[in-house]
């Protein structure tokens, strides 16, 4: 199943969640954040994926923490609600899909922590 919705935001998605050498530069636990009442929202992740660097350690080392905290809040509040769950659930490295683990990804993407996830 993972291989037949092959997708950079999936890869990236899996690579944040199960990659132990990808740490999130964010404080644990949900931030205050209002989610988006809009529906048909699935898209934005997809466009968005591309920024999810910003959140990362190394990802960008010149953005103040306070700004990177700020920055997370707005991303969490463009994405549809249950798209801002699961971000919020890898960024403490918890994958809310009980049937997707780290064995299942790397079998589905056996390079999957040699991509980039930019």
């Amino acid at each position: 199943v993972l291989r037949s919705n092959n997708h950079k935001c999936l890869r990236v998605i899996l690579n944040c969640a199960f990659n132990p050498d990808i740490k999130w530069a964010l404080p644990e636990g949900e931030p205050p954040y209002k989610p988006n009442p809009l529906v048909d929202l699935g898209n934005v992740l997809y466009s968005d994926i591309r920024r999810i660097y910003l959140f990362l350690e190394g990802g960008n080392p010149n953005l103040k923490q306070l700004r990177r905290e700020v920055l997370f809040v707005e991303y969490l509040e463009n994405l549809d609600k249950d798209d801002a769950k699961l971000i919020l659930a890898i960024k403490d490295k918890k994958m809310p899909y009980k049937n997707i683990t780290k064995d299942i990804a790397l079998s589905a993407f056996p390079s999957l922590f040699g991509e980039s996830v930019r």
